[in-house]
C-alpha cells in the first residue's frame, strides 16, 4: 500500500510491486489476478488499520481532547506519506468499489465526530450553543477540498502541503467550538501531542 499511496497508483507496475515485496511476480498473480484486485485488497487492508488505529487511540486516550489531537496527528501522518496522485487514481479508477467503502468509513467518521461534540457539550469543553450536527458537517465540508478531484490542485491552498492545511483546518475548528476550559484542555494535549 505504502507504494501505491506514495507514487499513484498508475505509476506503480506489477514488476515494481514484486520487487519492493520481495515476492516473485508469479506468486502475486497466484493472489491477484491484476492490479486492480491488489489495489483493492490494500485500500481495504488500509481501511482495516485505520479502524485498529482508531482503536488504540480509543484506548490510550485520557480525554475527549487528547482523542481528537491524536486522530489529527494520525491523520496528518497519513497525508505526510500519500502523494496527490494516490487520491486522483482511487476517484478516477475506482469509483465504484473503493469510494464507497471510503464513503461509507467516512460517515461513520463524521456521526464519531457528532457524538464527539456532543459529549464535549455534557462535559463543558465546547460551547453549549453548538449545533453538533451542523458542526461535524462542516468540518467534513472544509476537508473535502482536500480530497476533492481537481479541488485542491486548482484552490490557493495549493501552495500549502494537504497535511499542514489539515492541521489549520483541525486546530481551529477545534478552538472555535471550545469554551475556555476546552481552550487550555486543546493547547495542553496539542503542545504534548505535537510532531515535527
Amino acid at each position: 500500500m505504502l507504494l501505491f499511496r506514495q507514487m499513484g497508483i498508475r505509476s506503480v507496475t506489477m514488476d515494481m510491486i514484486a520487487e519492493q515485496t520481495g515476492i516473485s511476480k508469479r506468486t502475486l498473480y497466484e493472489n491477484f489476478s491484476n492490479k486492480d484486485e491488489l489495489v483493492e485488497a490494500c485500500v481495504m487492508q488500509e481501511i482495516e488499520s485505520r479502524k485498529e488505529q482508531a482503536k488504540r487511540i480509543l484506548e490510550g486516550s485520557s480525554h475527549i481532547i487528547e482523542t481528537y489531537i491524536l486522530f489529527m496527528w494520525d491523520h496528518i501522518n497519513r497525508l505526510r506519506g500519500t502523494s496527490p496522485l494516490f487520491i486522483k487514481d482511487i476517484q478516477k479508477l475506482y469509483p465504484q468499489s473503493i469510494c464507497k467503502q471510503t464513503n461509507e468509513f467516512n460517515n461513520r467518521m463524521r456521526e464519531n465526530m457528532k457524538q464527539f461534540i456532543i459529549m464535549g457539550i455534557k462535559d463543558g469543553v465546547f460551547r453549549k450553543e453548538i449545533n453538533p450536527d451542523i458542526a461535524s458537517i462542516l468540518i467534513f465540508e472544509q476537508i473535502k477540498v482536500l480530497h476533492v478531484e481537481g479541488g485542491f490542485e486548482t484552490s490557493p491552498l495549493s501552495m500549502f502541503s494537504p497535511a499542514e492545511v489539515f492541521e489549520h483546518i483541525s486546530i481551529n475548528f477545534i478552538r472555535g467550538i471550545s469554551t475556555s476550559k476546552g481552550l487550555e484542555l486543546v493547547d495542553f494535549y496539542y503542545s504534548k501531542h505535537k510532531m515535527v
